[in-house]
């Protein structure tokens, strides 16, 4: 399944980029998310729930970033499962950051995912609209840290 979405963020590039690469607060924008373990500046664990019908999993996803080029450019993979519901997830993301006229950014995300298990019996069309909502709740969350005034003020 591939997903590939864009935000509009009233925002500079630079300060984008250090929310992203923010974990703490950067998780705290994710939905589902219920910890995130820093293990070195290019690798991350992240303990995420999601529920699709009946089935509610928790994975423990590995996160590596392969490439990065400040402000504008980031790549990553991860790998998670979880055995009590027997499902396993791979992801690639990109995250292309574009300086707007206005001083604003545009957010871009691609995603390569592959979801195998119980989770992936679902259908495509069910998966993509999971993906739509988790999308549009990480964009209001996102937005809302950054019209925080202590972050604003960094």
């Amino acid at each position: 399944m591939e997903i590939d979405k864009t935000l509009l963020v009233p925002a500079p590039p630079e300060a984008v980029w250090a929310l992203l690469l923010d974990p703490p607060t950067m998780g705290a924008c994710v939905p589902g998310m219920k910890s995130i373990e820093v293990i070195s500046p290019t690798e991350y664990v992240a303990v995420m729930q999601v529920k699709m019908s009946f089935i509610s999993a928790t994975f423990k996803l590995r996160t590596h970033v392969l490439e990065q080029r400040p402000p504008f450019y980031l790549r990553s993979e991860g790998t998670g499962e979880d055995a009590a519901v027997a499902s396993s997830l791979k992801q690639h993301s990109e995250i292309h950051l574009s300086a707007l006229p206005d001083g604003s950014t545009e957010l871009r995300i691609v995603v390569k995912a592959q979801v195998l298990g119980r989770l992936g019996t679902f259908g495509l069309g069910v998966m993509k609209t999971k993906a739509d909502r988790l999308w549009d709740e990480f964009g209001q969350n996102l937005l809302a840290r950054l019209a925080q005034p202590s972050l604003a003020q960094d």
